[in-house]
């Protein structure tokens, strides 16, 4: 849009603003002509001429299109006004514009992690725009609103203050902001490319169309309503990213491999006394006297091979058992000496060795010891 065009809008705005006491319905037709009209009196115009010196001020020609539609001089209309609806159109837009860039923000600190969030404040930015999108560039009666025009000024302070100073300074930064606003939000498409290929594509055409918005916006307020949330997505992900490399940086391997010690399983228990002699029948007991149990399964012994005698689980060694045809037998435990450096020779008969013939088997009988 050039210099030219712009002038126009501009009129057309003002044009409008001084127009809106009437009917929406006839604003709306009485604009349609007065836009034709002005687009050929635009190209007609000379270098250096503005459309102020050919119909004159915006308020002197909306006077005169009032009197030729017949409608009375605005003055006299001005009570009217104050019967109007509150919530209008410009009001309706600009809060659509102030909810969805807080939203946005919020949906920003959850967007790479779910990008579907951000459906909802794109669709209050197309609704809210297209309250207002046919007003023109300048957006005045967005601006005209008294929450806007208190918002301005307190954006305005005081000149020669730190505040104004403070602001004047910030202002200066905005292009340096849109190159990192697109950088964020860049970086947000990176990161959800292996995840999400439609979350990446959305955030990666955000941050494409951000550059373009940032000076946009300058010349045509409509714009407003994507840079503005264009921005608070880039600060919301820059809190995610954030608190992704805090929780990066806190994360240590020893910690998350750590697990506790792993106790020695044990089937069986052998005593010896301190010349190397095999004790029998030794029960053993904790500090707090419970018996000590070394767990022992016998998932092959036959269920049905009649009463089963009961063998205290804290007697040690424990029989060995036996399978044969379908019925368990109960061998005297067998075990070699212990071989130690520090473990004397057992003297005496030693117990069989495992190779050794077994001892006189126990009539055939089912054994579990007792749990």
């Amino acid at each position: 849009m050039n210099t030219q065009e712009l002038g126009i809008e501009h009129y057309l705005a003002e044009l409008r603003v001084a127009l809106d006491d009437l009917p929406p319905n006839e604003v709306a037709e009485i604009m349609e002509d007065v836009r034709a009209h002005v687009a050929e009196l635009s190209a007609e115009l000379g270098p250096g001429e503005t459309l102020e010196q050919r119909l004159g001020p915006a308020e002197r020609y909306a006077r005169e299109l009032r009197q030729a539609a017949g409608y009375p001089p605005r003055t006299e209309r001005l009570p009217v006004t104050t019967k109007r609806q509150w919530l209008t159109r410009p009001r309706a837009a600009a809060w659509g514009l102030a909810g969805a860039t807080g939203i946005t923000l919020l949906a920003g600190t959850v967007a790479l992690r779910d990008p579907a969030v951000l459906l909802l404040p794109a669709v209050i930015l197309v609704l809210s725009l297209a309250l207002v999108h046919d007003r023109g560039p300048v957006q005045q009666d967005v601006r005209h609103l008294p929450e806007t025009v208190r918002l301005k000024k307190w954006l305005t302070p005081e000149q020669g203050t730190p505040a104004e100073r403070t602001i004047t300074y910030l202002r200066t930064l905005q292009p340096a902001w849109w190159l990192v606003r697109a950088a964020l939000l860049g970086l947000g498409a990176v990161l959800l490319a292996s995840r999400n290929l439609l979350g990446f594509l959305a955030i990666a055409a955000v941050a494409v169309v951000s550059v373009y918005a940032g000076p946009r916006a300058k010349l045509d307020r409509r714009w407003l309503w994507f840079s503005l949330p264009a921005s608070a997505l880039a600060v919301g992900v820059l809190f995610q990213v954030i608190d992704m490399t805090a929780t990066q940086l806190g994360y240590t391997p020893e910690r998350s491999s750590y697990s506790g010690p792993v106790m020695q399983q044990y089937e069986n228990i052998y005593v010896y006394d301190e010349n190397g002699k095999m004790l029998t029948n030794v029960l053993l007991y904790d500090q707090d006297g419970e018996p000590i149990n070394a767990p022992r399964y016998y998932s092959r012994c036959a269920a049905n091979a009649g009463p089963e005698p009961v063998i205290p689980a804290n007697r040690y060694p424990r029989p060995q058992i036996e399978y044969q045809n379908g019925v368990c037998y109960t061998v005297a435990p067998s075990v070699s000496a212990p071989s130690t450096s520090s473990a004397a020779e057992p003297s005496g008969s030693a117990p069989p060795s495992s190779g050794s013939e077994p001892s006189s088997p126990v009539p055939p009988t089912s054994v579990s010891p007792s749990k």
